[in-house]
């Protein structure tokens, strides 16, 4: 789970720092594959959580 959440980080880093280089133009193709990315792995972390143990 900590790997995860180093992931997400590092993710949600590169969206901003990809946010800012395009000068906040939210439908720059890049911008929109690293916010795709970043939500698919917050579901799949979010889904992992939730399992029964």
């Amino acid at each position: 789970m900590e790997t995860t959440n180093k992931m997400i980080d590092a993710l949600r880093q590169k969206l901003e720092h990809a946010a800012k280089a395009a000068g906040y133009n939210f439908l720059d193709p890049e911008i929109v594959k690293i916010s795709q990315q970043l939500d698919k792995l917050i579901v799949a972390h979010m889904m992992h959580e939730k399992r029964p143990s």
